[in-house]
């Protein structure tokens, strides 16, 4: 394609949006798993400092738990969209940066099953 087809102005103006989100939605949630882990500290801390049981707050810190979980595994999968995203540019011949330029490891982060996903061309 022609970089003065219209069309393919267009595709990259998309392109180039897809990436900054795509950064943006990486970079939230590890802001978000970083806030939950200093929660998760802080809550014990908190405990202790009222001289309260060990009891007092246990259902908090388990829901928190499975809250930063679940960001671990929204982190997993966005990784596996981004291996996607990168793939499919590859494969219509458009590049554009989507985060950080280092090579991706071909493994899959663990607890993230993405055998679903695939690039149909």
């Amino acid at each position: 394609m022609s970089q003065n087809n219209p069309v393919y102005a267009n595709a990259e103006l998309a392109a180039d949006a897809v990436a900054a989100l795509l950064w943006r939605l990486e970079t939230q949630l590890d802001e978000a798993f970083a806030t939950g882990g200093e929660l998760l500290a802080a809550l014990p801390r908190a405990r202790s400092a009222a001289r309260l049981p060990a009891i007092a707050g246990q259902q908090a810190f388990e829901v928190f738990g499975q809250a930063i979980l679940a960001i671990g595994a929204a982190r997993g999968h966005t990784v596996a969209g981004h291996r996607v995203i990168e793939k499919l540019g590859r494969q219509i011949g458009y590049e554009t940066s989507f985060g950080d330029e280092q090579p991706k490891p071909d493994v899959i982060p663990s607890g993230v099953d993405a055998s679903h996903l695939r690039v149909a061309a």
